[in-house]
């Protein structure tokens, strides 16, 4: 049966959170949503998201799974993690709870008549399984890709390079980090040229840079570091010089694009 090819939107609310809706259904990636998280502090404006039906996390660091913004979205939703997450998310109310590790994919919802699935697989990610020096919780990260009958969109969560990149095309839409919440960055993270080089590894149609320009620590001074917005001309500087350029979109937060 031939399905009905309905628009997917994607918006970017800022840092590692993507909203990817679809005839009605609403996914929310690695919700952070609040002014401050610890020592960071909010630089563009706090969304108010609404309902969602799954959430997806990548990863237990603090700024990926932070309990407080979950209490915002999770509700009734699905709540999607890393295995070995769930000690830090057991306050919580969820409709359902999965937790999953590379290889599994989940069906969240199925066809409906013309309409296509949507479904979840879970890839890898190269990034510390750990929460932190406070906690003992550790759970093996991952990314996702989100596919709506033959469109598939990429979401990386946090993470390096890892060889099993040349094998998740083809990719409508890859949402890569390209930074982080300081002026610099620790181990087993995409900078704006190992980001370039993921690129031209997963070749998709469109490739979004998110994961920087939203959170930075708090300062004396007023406003945010002048630092923030140098990842994206970084990476769009690094896209040309690999013939690559072609396929960056810029999406500012809370802003969308849309698949037909």
């Amino acid at each position: 049966m031939e399905t009905t090819r309905l628009p997917i939107t994607v918006t970017w609310v800022g840092h590692a959170t993507v909203l990817v809706e679809f005839d009605g259904f609403r996914l929310l990636t690695d919700p952070a949503l609040t002014p401050r998280m610890a020592h960071l502090r909010r630089r563009v404006a706090s969304p108010e998201i609404g309902r969602v039906d799954t959430v997806a996390i990548s990863h237990v660091h603090m700024d990926h799974l932070h309990v407080t913004s979950l209490r915002r979205v999770a509700g009734d939703a699905q709540l999607v993690l890393p295995r070995g997450a769930t000690p830090l998310v057991a306050g919580l109310r969820a409709r359902r709870l999965d937790e999953v590790v590379r290889g599994d994919r989940l069906v969240l919802r199925p066809a409906r008549g013309e309409t296509p699935e949507i479904a979840l697989v879970v890839v890898p990610a190269n990034h510390s399984d750990a929460r932190g020096p406070h906690s003992r919780v550790t759970a093996a990260p991952v990314g996702y890709v989100v596919e709506v009958g033959d469109r598939r969109i990429y979401f990386a969560g946090d993470t390096d390079l890892f060889d099993e990149m040349h094998d998740l095309g083809p990719l409508d839409v890859a949402l890569l980090p390209i930074w982080g919440w300081g002026p610099t960055l620790g181990d087993r993270h995409l900078d704006p040229g190992r980001a370039a080089i993921a690129t031209t590894w997963l070749s998709p149609t469109q490739v979004v840079p998110i994961h920087w320009g939203t959170y930075s620590p708090i300062r004396p001074q007023r406003g945010a570091p002048p630092w923030l917005e140098n990842p994206l001309q970084a990476f769009r500087d690094e896209l040309d010089a690999l013939d690559a350029g072609e396929r960056l979109t810029v999406v500012r937060p809370g802003h969308s694009l849309e698949l037909v």
